[in-house]
């Protein structure tokens, strides 16, 4: 390899992992466990942006409805055992998180 050949290299992967540090820095994660019938954890602060992956450990099915401070809400779904329910909070505010089949199932998100 000459010496342009691994000048372009470097460059090229320099240029890869700046993109994928980029896009890692952009938006979050946050993984909130549905057990024992509540929500682990059942207060969050997130960003504008990030996204909360909800998974069910528990042997049966949930749902997991998001309420605004506006009292508009969205209801993402049953989830059975075992599956994910990945929730993206584009805009700031403070949510309920509420389970319609377990009624006591609640959870706040905040996002700044």
């Amino acid at each position: 390899m000459n010496y342009k050949s691994r000048v372009l290299a470097g460059v090229i992967g320099v240029m890869i992992g700046i993109s994928g540090w980029a896009v890692a820095a952009h938006a979050a994660e946050t993984v909130v466990d549905q057990k024992g019938l509540k929500f682990v954890p059942n207060t969050v602060t997130i960003n504008a942006g990030d996204s909360i992956r909800f998974t069910n450990g528990d042997p049966f099915t949930h749902d997991v409805t998001v309420i605004s401070a506006d009292g508009s809400s969205s209801d993402k779904g049953l989830q059975q055992h075992g599956k994910d329910n990945v929730v993206a909070f584009p805009k700031s505010g403070t949510f309920s998180i509420v389970c319609k089949m377990h009624p006591n199932m609640k959870a706040t998100v905040t996002v700044k």
